[in-house]
């Protein structure tokens, strides 16, 4: 997506348009803090469009918070297995059960 569309999108207060920009500027949003990545992402867009761009602190650190939980659960994705006991191996215990030395 480019720059210019979401400047439109935030002139227009679009919902959604802070998902966008984080996703867009996601090396950024990442690895700094969000004041920091608030300054650097409009000063960009600054720089792209010439307008004046302001951007809402808390819309952007939720944004943020949510792409990396996503990030987060998408990394750790695992697959929980629980057998039943006819799936199981012979010489393993059924859940519950164990035997004495």
């Amino acid at each position: 997506m480019e720059k210019k569309h979401i400047i439109r999108f935030l002139q227009e207060r679009k919902r959604g348009v802070y998902t966008l920009m984080v996703e867009m500027y996601s090396d950024v949003a990442t690895s700094m803090a969000v004041t920091m990545a608030l300054e650097i992402i409009k000063e960009d867009l600054e720089k792209e469009s010439g307008v004046i761009v302001d951007l809402n602190y808390f819309s952007l650190a939720q944004a943020i918070s949510k792409y990396k939980k996503e990030k987060a659960i998408s990394k750790t994705d695992k697959k929980w297995s629980f057998p039943d006991a006819h799936e199981t191996n012979r010489d393993e215990k059924a859940a519950g059960k164990f035997k004495i030395n």
